[in-house]
């Protein structure tokens, strides 16, 4: 069910939020995705990777422990994190099909147009081809920049698989590095002005190792690169990701920090909302092992469980929200701690009342899909796990998680997440007629997600070229 922001919660947070009348202006918005990023693995969530910029966040503002993302892969999930509604409303739905939408329709409000629309300057530096305006993911930005990624400009039916390893260079033709993307970051918000801004921050570091950190930077870690003359294949590509992806995480959180400095000295950070989550996670080596899967896409909670940070004026610090939140709940908190109003459309409600201590009749339901069968660009049968090759529907309310899969329901699965947080054990086939199980299925049943449009432009890479991106995955 679509819900608008209540008007009860923005009285009630206006008591504690500062008031954007009698001439006081608009809070900023800095909107950080880290892509790729899974919460577990950073010390803000208690992992190793060492993210004081992250925990600064947190500790000044309020650490979601469950946050749900919309899908395993970057663009449907960004437009949900955009827009504020699941996938098969956005309509978003794969990476490339005839026969279903790869481009947000231009229909969409997003984030952007709306804060645009209310006074602010709107500005995004982000790091990689998924989110480029091909997928029309810059609706709303005045100044949109993905550093020479662009969608005309390339030529992917010459791509070799992730076209380079171990790039130190911080540029390729398909992404660039954190670095690269902050240091254009700071450009734009020098440029300053007497609006309100919202900069949108995205960096693409961890999704793998085409690209990586300066060798100094990995040294200081214990790691020396393997020659680029000796393509690393097979289970060695794996180990090199999982080694990797730590030291990637402490980068991204460096190249942060950048920011965040540049805010304190300009004395801009006291008065500005900072959101930091990501699109989607990564399966890793325990992914493998778990479910013999090491990148991302499918639907399990390496997949799908993403972090949110929130910080903002006004706000209570270091408080920690253990309730289920999910990604399009971004748009309408942002819109309240902003000031402005909700839309009826929406499908995210603000989590201002959570940290805030209110009780909620029901736990928010999250979404997430994998249309397999449709994605020009997924993995063939025999390289996805058994059972996986199909469309993929997921309802969660934080303590059951439903995965229907839509050709073949006998593969469904359902996982009681508090005894069973690793999704091990599938209870579908003892409990399908359970309370847990019907309850959620008929949730799915009354949004119908197995409805989807085809996309009204073709024109784009084909799915054989996005494969050669490195994102097709037959060769795990």
């Amino acid at each position: 069910m679509r819900t608008a922001i209540s008007p009860l919660l923005l009285l009630v947070a206006g008591a504690l939020l500062p008031s954007c009348g009698d001439g006081q202006a608009r809070p900023n918005v800095l909107l950080v995705t880290l892509d790729t990023t899974r919460p577990d693995r950073m010390s803000v969530y208690g992992g190793k990777a060492q993210v004081p910029t992250l925990e600064r966040i947190a500790g000044e503002g309020v650490r979601f422990e469950r946050c749900v993302s919309t899908a395993g892969i970057t663009p449907m999930s960004h437009a949900a994190i955009l827009s504020g509604l699941n996938n098969y409303s956005h309509g978003l739905r794969v990476f490339h099909s005839d026969k279903a939408g790869f481009q947000l329709p231009d229909s969409v409000e997003t984030l952007p147009e709306k804060l645009k629309a209310a006074g602010y300057r709107t500005g995004a530096r982000v790091s990689s081809y998924p989110v480029s305006e091909f997928y029309r993911l810059d609706q709303g930005f005045e100044d949109f920049s993905t550093g020479g990624v662009e969608a005309e400009d390339l030529d992917l039916s010459h791509q070799q698989k992730h076209e380079t390893q171990f790039d130190q260079s911080g540029v390729t033709s398909t992404q660039r590095r954190g670095d690269r993307t902050v240091d254009e970051a700071l450009a734009w918000l020098e440029e300053g002005g007497d609006q309100p801004w919202m900069l949108w921050v995205h960096m693409f570091d961890v999704h793998d190792t085409s690209v990586v950190p300066p060798a100094e930077f990995a040294a200081a870690r214990g790691i020396t690169y393997p020659s680029p003359d000796e393509p690393i294949r097979g289970m060695a590509s794996h180990q090199w990701r999982d080694r990797m992806y730590d030291p990637e995480l402490e980068w991204m959180d460096a190249q942060l920090a950048r920011v965040a400095d540049y805010l304190d000295r300009t004395g801009q950070w006291d008065n500005t909302v900072v959101v930091v989550t990501a699109d989607h996670g990564q399966g890793l080596l325990d992914g493998l092992e778990r479910h013999g899967w090491v990148k991302h896409r499918l639907l399990y909670d390496w997949s799908i469980r993403v972090p949110l940070l929130v910080r903002a004026p006004g706000m209570p610090q270091g408080e920690v929200v253990s309730k289920q939140v999910r990604t399009i709940d971004i748009v309408p908190t942002i819109l309240q701690l902003c000031d402005l109003p909700g839309s009826p459309v929406l499908e995210g409600a603000s989590v201002v009342d959570l940290w805030q201590g209110a009780e909620e009749s029901q736990p928010r339901v999250a979404y997430a899909d994998a249309l397999n069968l449709y994605d020009d660009h997924s993995p063939r049968a025999k390289a996805l796990p058994p059972g996986q090759y199909d469309n993929l529907y997921v309802a969660t309310d934080g303590e059951w998680k439903f995965v229907w899969h839509e050709r073949e329901p006998e593969n469904s699965e359902l996982y009681h997440l508090t005894e069973d947080p690793g999704e091990v054990n599938n209870l579908y086939a003892a409990q399908k007629d359970s309370e847990a199980a019907v309850r959620l299925r008929k949730w799915l049943e009354a949004r119908n997600p197995q409805e989807v449009r085809p996309q009204e432009e073709t024109s784009g890479p084909s799915g054989a070229a996005l494969n050669q991106l490195g994102y097709g995955g037959d060769e795990e």
